[in-house]
């Protein structure tokens, strides 16, 4: 049986209706190709391999009901057999080259990266083959020589293993494929086809297109068969067929909205038929009668026929359709007609009605069924029925959790046995609304039914135990850094060099008059990557004491902004402030209420804000979060905390937009309790202000929400004991002293989305409660950016699909006095689209109005100018069209991005410029910044890429944001840091590192770690390691992602460990003389207790001393160690360090237990 419908957006809402009664198995959905046609962008891997999992389930006949939207039976496909013949099925022992497992890969749609993150990647790293199949945990092949060692789950974040699995399914990763015997006569036909092609270089731009990045380009053209942009073109060169030609005979067809779904369907056709036309003068696309089958369903012809269901349907989908064997005398049309499901019933939080409707229809035999798709909201909805006179039977796992027989739900299946109390069946599920099936003896409410609030699918939570991004994972050769004793340079490569016989690898470093410093790896923690506010700094010379005296210089400046800050965390400390009451039975039941569910760093957040309030010292925290990751939760909860604690909260914005969006959100969610909530802004008249003013006065008003407008002298409040500033740095000079004055006397919350890294978190501790939202909610998708020139095609197609699937659009242009011509241009476009203008110049009663009609989808698109970059939350906008963005700064353009992207749905965002000739270097940089960085959370790489360090230069200060000029931010920070421990009486961390000089080579070589950025980086963490278990559990992470180290990798590791011993017991220098002998020069930090030197040296493991040398220790390897190998010698040298050392290793024990 096929269920049709008109988009993505019906299949998946039908597919949560069947769960409730059909296990995964039973039915499969098909979705449709993404992307626009013709685009010639890759498709998305996870898409195209659920459409290759769900055809290929098709062929099989493995399920018997499948969802589709029209769009998916239109198009024309490959024939099926290519992509079964292309399923490779590996094992564990499985005799396979792994270069030639990687061509076929590549040949199978997959694309090759230096690091797997996403659907559709594959890296083969030395022993080691990542892959990301689509619709699986992404899975590492380990190898020894050609055979399968190994096959492991891992985690795409932390790049750590999982689970072992013995044998492993991988299905292409995309649809479009082309076998190496195809490829000649492919390229047969399409000379032939263009020969006559108007652009003679057409066949250099075919090679071009089908070059796959990261191979050999030989290999390339004849193996890589990427094919991005001419998969059109297969459908006219191989066989292919449609999905209703792929069952086994016909299908009973459902229509789900007839009308809708034609609409669709004539949509798609006009969509390829215009899109060909602006394209058909590069006779690279093929026609859209070659892809398309225009009427798939002959609508006419179906409904004349008579219809029976297939008797292999299981008798739950026989039942769910109400297909009987008398149905095959019935006409389909007419019986698809009568209304099976009905509207749910709307209780909008009347628990007693739900209550009275529940116990009926129970009593009356029917079977009811409440949903939710949290935890926590189950819980709460059990919760109403404990102590009723019904049996409760809770789900959560929502796979065919009703059983439905073929007679249908009758009076018995509500009732375990006769005079038994009825069952009322609660189910996780993620359904937005319910329905109701009289002639089933069926009732469904979910809980938007029940508490009239609406809620997004989410995709289960994976735990996220990787690290803040270090800055040093993106340095890229050409990048700028700033060395710690010779100031600003540039990165140029990573060079091994080869002197007295050994190899080792060093960081090239250009300086002013092209002079070039080696650094080798044992000092790498000396150089960090600069950042500040320029694009291109200023080269130091070598061997001038210029650099010196800037460092000289800002070191004394952040000496003195150290003491600042102390002096502030002094006076918090010793202020006595309001210990707020432990949660109120009213708190638990208002955040139960949330209808969404908390990301752990949410959880963590809220946690840590309202232990803070229950303290007598007075709070000071930032929340930081990217955009839309749910800091506005952490302001409402907190402030409900204090409202229930007898205390006013005052939340203040930097813009009447956002203001306005806080009023709405805080109204709505405190809308079943009695909290007061009201809001000043500029735009709100002279008399609403001042009611609101003595309202505050008098106690009347729980949360105020405004603008700079709360700052005014004459605003006074009868009990405030908390303030959420939203976004503070926003602020100006004049405002921000007036924050300090309202902070020292209250409990403060500071909400931001400007990135914090993980250093500039340290240099906070303990003088600014820090708590980071960095896990994205779960339905978050990465929002799919474009960045080309203005077209109108584009433009239209990009409104059309969105409409099409029940969206709405935002249009962002940012120059108020053209929002005029750009009206007239859409009008002109496309004149049945709706939409309306805002701008800030606007009242606040017209932006208000606006913006509610515009939720109220009274309009298709709203054309707007950056009044939205900040506060906007509209889940149902997932299209962002961007006019010039090239005149927009990157983090305003990342801000604006955040916009959509907010729900389930795939979002879009168009990045128009008016073309590459006209666009500056720096713009140019900009937009492909964005291209770059698409992934969720990228909001500190686009920071960090764009030198635009205002956020963390705001938060320290503006005469600090010289300094970081001067040094680079992390330079900057690594002394503030030292600082404020210096200042706090703390130990600061010792940048001392042994030298160490042994007869051996020190690298990983490029067959084991290809990418030199992922191998900087280890070299940086491996540098950086201060204790033996740090350098063991490193080695240990390299193992599992690269394979096993050998030869120089494992010589590294070796002398990584010697490094690290010595540097943990004091030694200055380990040096190798010419007979193997070791010396080992004792330093100022030598700590090794003497009682234990005499133990070791009289137990005769080697060690020894020299008369008139006591700082310097000697080690001589028994003659067969010398003898033997050169890992050998390390390994020795290793174990007489361990035993060395051992008193250092005791004294840590205590301390880590």
């Amino acid at each position: 049986m096929l269920v049709v419908t008109s988009g993505a957006v019906g299949a998946e809402g039908l597919a949560l209706d069947l769960e409730l009664f059909l296990s995964s198995s039973e039915f499969t959905i098909i979705p449709e190709r993404d992307g626009i046609p013709y685009d010639g962008a890759r498709r998305d891997a996870g898409i195209a391999g659920q459409r290759v999992h769900g055809i290929l389930d098709l062929r099989e006949n493995r399920s018997g009901l499948y969802i589709a939207p029209m769009g998916a039976l239109m198009r024309r496909i490959q024939d099926p057999g290519v992509w079964q013949r292309g399923t490779l099925n590996l094992r564990s022992g499985q005799t396979l080259d792994p270069s030639e497992l990687l061509i076929r890969l590549v040949g199978l749609g997959y694309h090759r990266v230096e690091r797997v993150e996403g659907p559709g990647d594959i890296c083969l790293k030395g022993s080691v083959l990542d892959i990301y199949s689509p619709g699986q945990d992404p899975l590492r092949l380990d190898f020894f020589d050609i055979e399968i060692d190994s096959i492991r789950h891992f985690d795409p974040e932390t790049q750590r293993s999982r689970e072992t699995l013995e044998t492993v399914e991988i299905l292409p990763a995309s649809e479009d494929l082309l076998s190496l015997t195809e490829l000649p006569d492919f390229l047969k036909h399409l000379k032939k086809r263009f020969s006559e092609a108007s652009e003679p270089d057409w066949w250099d731009d075919l090679q071009n297109r089908t070059l796959a990045p990261g191979l050999d380009p030989d290999l390339q053209f004849l193996a890589g068969r990427d094919i991005s942009g001419l998969e059109d073109l297969l459908i006219d060169f191989l066989p292919s067929t449609t999905l209703l030609d792929l069952f086994p005979e016909k299908p009973l067809v459902f229509l789900v909205q007839p009308e809708d779904i034609e609409k669709h369907r004539q949509r798609v056709v006009t969509e390829y038929q215009t899109i060909y036309e602006a394209e058909c003068q590069d006779l690279m696309v093929a026609p859209p009668d070659t892809l398309l089958e225009t009427d798939p369903l002959q609508l006419e012809d179906l409904e004349s026929e008579e219809g029976s269901p297939s008797s292999a349907l299981p008798d739950t989908i026989r039942s769910m359709f109400r297909l009987s064997e008398d149905l095959a005398n019935l006409d389909a049309a007419s019986d698809v007609q009568r209304p099976l499901l009905q509207a749910a019933t709307g209780f909008q939080g009347r628990i007693s009605e739900l209550r009275k409707a529940v116990e009926d229809k129970l009593q009356s035999g029917a079977t009811v069924v409440l949903t939710s798709p949290y935890h926590a909201q189950i819980q709460r909805i059990s919760g109403i029925f404990r102590g009723e006179p019904v049996e409760l039977s809770v789900t959560e796992d929502p796979s065919g959790a009703l059983e439905l027989p073929a007679e249908g739900l009758t009076a018995n299946r509500s009732r375990k046995k006769k005079g038994s109390a009825p069952v009322l069946h609660v189910i996780q599920n993620f359904r937005n609304s319910g329905f109701e099936a009289p002639e089933l003896n069926l009732y469904v409410w979910s809980d938007h039914d029940i508490f009239g609030r609406g809620y997004r699918k989410r995709n289960r939570f994976k735990a996220r135990t990787s690290s803040p991004i270090e800055s040093f994972l993106d340095l890229k050769e050409g990048d700028f850094v700033v060395h710690i004793n010779h100031g600003v340079g540039k990165f140029l490569k990573l060079e091994r060099v080869k002197a007295a016989g050994r190899e080792r690898d060093f960081l090239v470093l250009e300086y002013a008059e092209q002079d070039r410093l080696f650094v080798p790896l044992d000092q790498i923690s000396l150089v960090q990557k600069y950042a500040a506010p320029t694009e291109k700094p200023r080269l130091d010379h070598l061997g001038r004491a210029s650099f010196k005296k800037v460092r000289q210089r800002v070191e004394e400046r952040i000496e003195e902004f150290a003491e600042e800050l102390l002096k502030i965390y002094a006076a918090r400390m010793s202020r006595k402030g309001y210990a707020y009451p432990p949660d109120s039975p009213w708190q638990e039941e208002f955040e139960a209420a949330f209808p969404f569910e908390e990301t752990p760093d949410q959880i963590t957040a809220i946690e840590s804000v309202k232990q803070d309030m229950e303290t007598p010292r007075p709070m000071d925290r930032l929340v930081c979060g990217d955009v839309g990751y749910g800091k506005t939760e952490v302001a409402i909860r907190a402030a409900f905390k204090a409202v229930m604690g007898g205390k006013q909260v005052a939340v203040i914005c930097p813009t009447t937009i956002l203001a306005l969006q806080h009023f709405k959100n805080f109204k709505e969610r405190y809308s079943d309790f009695p909290v007061r909530v009201d809001w000043i802004s500029r735009f709100r008249t002279r008399k609403e202000i001042t009611e609101t003013k003595g309202k505050l006065q008098q106690g009347e008003v729980d949360v105020v929400i405004g603008t700079h407008a709360l700052l005014a002298k004459d605003i006074k409040f009868k009990n405030l004991g908390l303030l959420i500033v939203d976004e503070e740095q926003r602020f100006g000079v004049t405002h921000k002293e007036a924050l300090k004055k309202m902070k020292a006397l209250v409990d403060v919350l500071t909400l931001t989305a400007t990135p914090i890294p993980r250093t500039l978190h340290l240099s906070l501790t303990g003088i600014r409660d820090l708590s980071i939202i960095q896990t994205p909610p779960r339905d978050r998708r990465a929002v799919q950016t474009y960045v080309m020139e203005d077209s109108d095609t584009v433009l239209v197609e990009a409104i059309q699909r969105e409409l099409e699937r029940g969206g709405q659009v935002f249009y962002l242009h940012n120059r108020i006095q053209d929002l005029e011509a750009v009206a007239s241009r859409i009008e002109q476009l496309m004149p049945d689209v709706s939409f309306t203008t805002l701008h800030g110049q606007m009242n606040e009663d017209d932006i208000e109005n606006i913006l509610l009609d515009f939720v109220n989808r009274k309009y298709d698109l709203l054309l707007t100018t950056a009044i939205i970059e900040n506060g906007i939350d509209m889940p149902n906008v997932n299209t962002l069209i961007v006019d010039r963005a090239d005149s927009f700064g990157l983090s305003q353009l990342y801000q604006i991005r955040g916009r959509v992207g907010r729900s389930s749905r795939q979002a879009y965002a168009y990045f128009f410029h008016p073309g590459k000739h006209i666009l500056t270097e720096q713009a140019q940089k900009r937009l492909n910044t964005l291209l770059e960085y698409q992934e969720l959370g990228s909001g500190f790489k686009v920071a960090m890429r764009d030198l635009e360090i205002r956020g963390a230069g705001n938060l320290l200060g503006k005469e600090q944001s010289g300094d970081i000029m001067d040094v680079g931010y992390e330079l900057y920070i690594k002394f503030l840091d030292d600082a404020v421990r210096r200042l706090k009486g703390e130990e600061v961390p010792s940048d001392f590192r042994c030298a160490v000089n042994l007869k051996t080579d020190f690298f990983l070589p490029d067959d084991y770690i290809p990418d030199t950025r992922q191998k900087i980086e280890f070299y940086k963490r491996f540098e950086a390691a201060i204790d033996l278990e740090e350098v063991e559990a490193l080695a240990a992470e390299m193992e599992d992602r690269f394979g096993e180290p050998l030869g120089p990798a494992r010589q590294f590791v070796l002398v990584e460990k010697i490094r690290t011993l010595c540097s943990y017991a004091g030694f200055e220098t380990v040096f190798e003389e010419a007979a193997g002998v070791i010396q080992l020069e004792a330093g100022e930090h030598f700590r090794i207790p003497p009682e234990h030197m005499i133990k070791v040296l009289k137990s005769g493991k080697g060690f020894r001393v020299k008369p008139g040398k006591s700082d310097t220790l000697y080690f001589e390897p028994p003659e067969e160690i010398k003898k033997a190998g050169l890992e050998e010698r390390l390994a020795a040298f290793l174990s007489a360090l361990i035993e060395l050392t051992a008193p250092l290793h005791a004294q840590k024990e205590p301390a880590a237990g």
